[in-house]
């Protein structure tokens, strides 16, 4: 079997999303023919890949199946013009690839964020009915773009929730990474075979570590218009009052700004480092008694799956958050971490400082997160499932 991956995030790119199709490439890969459709490394900017040190897998380096688009204009971009040329110039070049050469593959599994990619597989040219099409859905997406203030979509609304729909009706078979987005699609596609898939850890990146006599909460990952940034910085003032180790490794559209506000007041227990490639990141979460993951308080952004908790879940340590829906019973149910929907900075900060003072508590909820680790998060163990669910063929199912 052939299979083609498309994804405009890709290794050696950080953030969940890179990470995701990295590790579904290689998995794949064990056992199928598989191609990677992506772009030139360029989030959260291009500069940082001129490191050599987030290109530290020889094999993906070598590999002739990862093919990049070249592109013209600015992903990051400041001008909304040039990024919309951006997002119309990769759905061009996706479209034309797909024209060409789908013929050559039985499987075309891509994902949504980015929206335009899968709108460019599925729409507007004929398609190969031998292809099965896999829709990988990372974000509930106009809906989340919605909930961004800065971003107005107001007249075009309808139109894209129209898009939207007409997505999922193309797909074959849908993935989602989040149980929670399972009721949303099958509100408008109740027939459509969807597998749940989570991010997980490779057997390999799994390691642990016994909890340290200094205290220390992390937060690791974008600081960007979806997170609660107002609240993160009230969470960091109140930590710097009660003399908590607070560490921030942070990138994205508010980070500069979070960092500067740090450096200014002359913070003596919060830090802030820049981005770091995923196995710095494992090895400091690691040493840390509490991951923390805040999201806007919306009803879209509540029902997410950040790949930051699992990141805290992963490496057997407690995870605090705001968040609600899948991620708040997956935390509270199996005892990995306190979960309160919506919860206030007062809220966040009494339940680190309940782990803080209560070794039993924190040693539990350690022990824990590494059962539901090796019950949930394997990749070894879900990549199975994968395979399963795509040589099923058209056949409707549900996993």
């Amino acid at each position: 079997m052939k299979i083609l991956l498309i994804s405009q995030n890709f290794y050696p790119e950080i953030g969940s999303g890179a990470n995701r199709f990295k590790d579904l490439y290689q998995q794949l890969s064990r056992v199928y023919d598989v191609d990677m459709l992506t772009t030139d490394p360029s989030y959260p900017n291009m500069k940082m890949y001129n490191d050599e040190k987030y290109w530290d897998d020889e094999g993906l380096n070598a590999s002739d199946n990862i093919i990049r688009i070249p592109m013209k204009n600015n992903k990051q971009s400041k001008n909304l013009y040039i990024r919309s040329l951006y997002y119309l110039e990769l759905a061009y070049k996706v479209r034309y690839f797909i024209k060409r050469y789908q013929k050559e593959y039985d499987v075309i599994y891509v994902t949504s964020p980015n929206i335009f990619v899968p709108w460019a597989t599925f729409f507007g040219h004929k398609q190969n009915d031998s292809v099965l099409k896999v829709l990988d859905v990372r974000d509930l997406w106009p809906d989340s773009v919605k909930e961004i203030d800065k971003i107005k979509i107001d007249r075009i609304y309808p139109l894209l929730k129209y898009l939207e729909r007409l997505m999922y009706k193309k797909a074959d078979k849908i993935v989602i990474n989040n149980e929670g987005f399972r009721a949303h699609i099958s509100e408008q596609q109740p027939e459509k075979p969807i597998l749940y898939l989570p991010n997980s850890f490779n057997a390999d990146e799994i390691a642990f570590c016994e909890a340290g006599n200094d205290f220390q909460v992390i937060y690791t990952g974008n600081i960007g218009l979806a997170q609660s940034y107002d609240q993160l910085l009230e969470v960091a003032n109140r930590l710097e009052d009660e003399k908590v180790d607070f560490n921030i490794i942070g990138y994205g559209a508010h980070a500069h700004s979070f960092k500067e506000y740090i450096q200014e007041n002359n913070f003596k227990y919060v830090r802030v480092f820049d981005e770091k490639t995923r196995e710095e990141c494992l090895e400091l979460i690691r040493q840390h008694n509490v991951q923390l993951s805040l999201l806007k308080q919306s009803e879209v952004f509540m029902n997410v799956l950040p790949g930051k908790v699992i990141d805290g879940i992963g490496s057997g340590i407690p995870v605090v958050t705001n968040l609600g829906g899948y991620t708040n019973t997956l935390i509270n149910n199996n005892a990995v971490g306190i979960a309160i929907e919506k919860a206030s900075t007062e809220e966040i900060v009494d339940a680190i400082i309940k782990i803080r003072d209560d070794h039993a508590i924190e040693a539990r909820y350690r022990e824990n997160s590494r059962d539901l680790l090796k019950k949930e998060f394997i990749w070894e163990n879900n990549i199975r499932k994968l395979s399963r669910f795509i040589e099923m063929g058209n056949e409707h199912s549900s996993v």
